[in-house]
């Protein structure tokens, strides 16, 4: 049995495309993830294929869970804080502090919550990729409030894939390394240093500012912050968070028709794009056995 050996020209331009592709992937925060895929070594034969047919399947399911996603998001009516029930509600409002704030490290905001990552570009070409040093999510309890009412909020652990992201910073060697930037590194021991200056780094940033209007789905559940002083709201029990096992819980701040126009076009791009990677990866592994 004789192999067929990929032609480089056919490999290099179904990489350009896998990589165009899974750029979707990595706004829902599978980057790391996604790499891994994107960076198999493109002339590797039957195991690019495989990654290629995998991929496929895998934006296909994450365009269908989009999809799932969006209609649940059209066929929930946006409730009212003081006459919200228990179980999965949709909110619209504005962010209000609640006890106490916190400040973003890289951008010096004041927030109630935020989200950073810092990463390094390392490898050159096609093998260039981004490692991960840091990951990491920090935020307080805020209220949520309409014209009938206030709720507690507890961003951590939400989806947060429209939420704009704040700072977006790429650094190349030997550009301008701000203060702030230096001494987060510094105090989590971040090695960003190089002979001539800095390394290739990339820092974001998400944060959510008090006074912000926000979307938000997500579970009302029986809150373990209660505050006489929220007597009057009607709800003191109650507040939106993560739970182990819950369906949704989603935070924006894009209204629910941006939210699903945009969401829309993207979803129909990853399934029937997922599809058609899956089939070129399909008819590359049945191609290397002729």
């Amino acid at each position: 049995m004789h192999l067929m050996k990929p032609n480089p020209k056919i490999s290099a331009r179904v990489t350009t495309v896998f990589l165009i592709l899974f750029h979707t992937i990595t706004s829902l925060d599978n980057r790391l993830a996604a790499q891994e895929i994107i960076y198999a070594r493109s002339g590797d034969g039957i195991g690019f294929a495989i990654m290629l047919f995998l991929g496929g399947l895998m934006m296909f399911y994450l365009g269908l869970k989009k999809i799932q996603r969006d209609r649940l998001i059209a066929n929930m009516p946006t409730s009212k804080i003081r006459s919200m029930a228990m179980g999965l509600v949709e909110l619209y409002g504005k962010i209000r502090a609640h006890k106490e704030t916190i400040t973003a490290p890289f951008s010096g905001k004041e927030c109630v919550y935020c989200r950073v990552s810092v990463g390094e570009w390392r490898g050159s070409g096609k093998r260039r990729h981004l490692r991960m040093h840091r990951q990491r999510e920090k935020g307080v309890l805020f209220n949520l409030e309409d014209d009938t009412g206030k709720v507690l909020i507890d961003a951590r652990g939400a989806d947060l894939t429209n939420l704009k992201r704040d700072v977006s910073i790429k650094l190349h060697q030997g550009g301008e390394m701000t203060d702030r930037l230096k001494d987060y590194c510094e105090k989590h021991n971040i090695e960003w240093k190089s002979t001539i200056g800095h390394r290739s780094m990339e820092f974001e940033e998400t944060f959510i500012e008090p006074g912000e209007d926000l979307y938000i789905m997500g579970t009302a559940q029986h809150s373990p912050h209660s505050d006489k002083s929220d007597e009057h709201i009607g709800h003191k029990k109650i507040m939106i968070g993560y739970a182990q096992g819950q369906r949704m819980f989603y935070i924006s701040d894009k209204s629910e028709k941006e939210l699903l126009n945009k969401s829309a076009s993207k979803s129909a791009f990853m399934v029937f794009g997922g599809i058609g990677l899956s089939a070129l990866g399909l008819f590359m592994i049945l191609s290397q056995f002729k």
